[in-house]
Parts: structure tokens; C-alpha cells; sequence
């Protein structure tokens, strides 16, 4: 028994006759009638048989079989219907890990443009540092993870997939607002909000300031952006970020100014080891990549 086989008794149970049967596959008669009687061998009893005026008659064992048939095809319908689902994005779920900087405005901002092309789609969204992120996609809890580069990443998928250059952030009536570009000699002794040690961009600052011959008066370190953007906004000090972090508060109690030389943050994308990417964790990726000419302060 074989699918050919079961789409012309089919054709046959709903036209009522070969001929019929026939035009609707595009086979000849001669083919269909052949289907049929390799069907009735394999199951081992007649399907139909001919009434007075040659008239094609189902015996009560197909009209049984059919009804399974039946049941079978709408299976084969619904595994249709979800395999087209599948390909237009029409469902799913997405699981996407991202550090807090880019988790606030960056993908939510992405996020609301995907779902205004696909409605259906669930997405899951978890914040955590950078290293605790690579270590869930690592061990493929999630479809990819948005974080800093690391050195130390074994057996991941990485790429990059922005690059920002920083900003100096300062409270509201700061003496440095007045000034057009910030440069490590403005920032002097005035109170400094730093990232951690582990943040690569702290590793960049450090140098910046070193070869100015600059030291920092820092009185608070932290590991998240937005932290630094509320201590900054309550007047604790000054800080430089990557301007994606800071664009939920550029003018509600922080001003944002250029700052040189310039200093690079950079953002990468990690994907699980030896899995293929999902159709929609690549179509997401690629929202991702669009978004940031839009987002880029000038």
C-alpha cells in the first residue's frame, strides 16, 4: 500500500467513478484501475465492484476504509497547515538572551517591528550579564544571545553585530553640559560612574584616560549601563556608555554629549554549537542587523 495507491481510491470514493477519478489526478484510466486493484491485493478484499448497467459500486469494507482514509488526509492537511505556518512565521517560539544595555530600548525596538510583521510569534526574552549569556547559549537553552565579546568562548557561533561609539552622559545643569565634545582632560576630577572590570569597554576606557595622562576620580562601579544612567540622572557623577543604552534617558535628566577620542563599543551575536539556525531565529537576526542605522545617534 502507497500513497498513489490511496489518493486513487479516494479520487474514485468522491468522483463515484474511474473516469472521473482519472481526470482529476491527470493519470489515464488504465493507470487508476491498476492503483486500485494493487490497493484491493494489499488489503486482501474488494473495494468495488460493477451493478447492473456497468455503475462503479464501493463495497461496505472500502466505504470503512474510507472513512480511516479520511482521517489520515486531514492529518496530512493539518501537518500542511503547519508546515506553511512554519514557514511564514505565523508561529513559533523565539528564545533570545541580551545584556541589559541593548535589552531596554535597542531590542525592544526590534522586537515591536518583528511582531508588527509576525503577530504569531512568541518571543521570550531574558536579560542577564554578558558571560552568564554565553554560557546559556552554550549549552543551547536559547536560540541566540546578544552580548560583549569574550576570549573565551568554546564551540559557539559568533559574529558581530554592531558597533557603537561611546558617550559621555551627565546630569542636568553638570559644568560640562555647556561644553560641545567631552575629552578625558574636561572629565578631571570631577565624580566618574565607571562598568566593571569586566566589561570589555572598561579595559578600553582605562587605556584612553592613561595615555591622557588623565585620572579618574570614580566613585562608583557597576556592571549594567542603566544603573550608571540613574545614578548619573540623581547627579552622582558622569559617565561614558554606548548611546543605545542611553536613549531612554537623553532628556529626561541626562544630557549626552560626544566624546573623544574616540571609544568603540562592540556587541556580538552568539549562536549555539552544531545546530542550524531555526527559520525564525534567522529571520529575527536579520530585523537585528537593520535596526541600527535607524538607532545610531549622528
Amino acid at each position: 500500500m502507497n500513497l498513489r495507491q490511496l489518493d486513487a481510491f479516494r479520487a474514485v470514493m468522491m468522483t463515484g467513478s474511474i473516469t472521473h477519478a482519472a481526470e482529476q489526478l491527470y493519470l489515464s484510466q488504465p493507470a487508476v484501475s491498476r492503483q486500485i486493484s494493487d490497493l484491493e491485493r494489499s488489503l486482501g478484499f474488494k473495494l468495488f465492484v460493477r451493478t447492473k448497467g456497468s455503475a462503479l459500486a464501493a463495497t461496505p469494507e472500502a466505504s470503512a476504509f474510507f472513512v480511516q482514509v479520511e482521517r489520515s488526509y486531514t492529518g496530512i492537511r493539518e501537518l500542511a497547515r503547519a508546515a506553511d505556518d512554519i514557514r511564514n512565521f505565523r508561529s513559533g517560539n523565539l528564545h533570545i538572551a541580551c545584556l541589559l544595555a541593548l535589552a531596554t530600548g535597542f531590542v525592544p525596538s526590534v522586537i515591536k517591528k518583528f511582531r508588527d510583521d509576525y503577530p504569531d510569534v512568541k518571543i521570550h526574552l531574558m536579560t542577564r550579564s554578558s558571560a552568564t549569556i554565553r554560557q546559556w547559549v552554550g549549552s543551547q537553552q536559547f536560540d541566540f544571545g546578544i552580548a560583549t565579546p569574550s576570549v573565551d568562548v568554546p564551540g559557539l557561533e559568533v559574529e558581530t553585530l554592531l558597533r557603537t561609539k561611546g558617550v559621555c552622559v551627565l546630569p542636568q545643569g553638570h559644568p560640562l553640559s555647556a561644553k560641545s565634545v567631552i575629552r578625558p582632560a574636561d572629565i578631571g576630577d570631577h565624580p566618574f560612574i565607571s562598568l566593571g572590570l569586566e566589561d570589555p569597554a572598561r579595559r578600553k576606557l582605562d587605556l584612553i584616560f592613561e595615555r591622557a595622562g588623565v585620572e579618574r576620580n570614580i566613585v562608583v562601579e557597576t556592571s549594567y549601563a542603566v544603573t550608571i544612567c540613574g545614578l548619573v540622572r540623581e547627579g552622582i557623577g558622569c559617565s561614558i556608555l554606548n548611546p543605545l543604552s542611553v536613549d531612554d534617558f537623553a532628556g529626561h535628566g541626562l544630557v549626552v554629549r560626544p566624546f573623544e577620542p574616540t571609544i568603540e563599543f562592540q556587541y556580538m551575536l552568539f549562536m549555539p554549537p552544531a545546530r542550524p539556525h531555526s527559520l525564525l531565529a534567522s529571520k529575527f537576526i536579520e530585523y537585528l542587523k537593520a535596526e541600527p542605522t535607524s538607532r545610531l545617534p549622528v
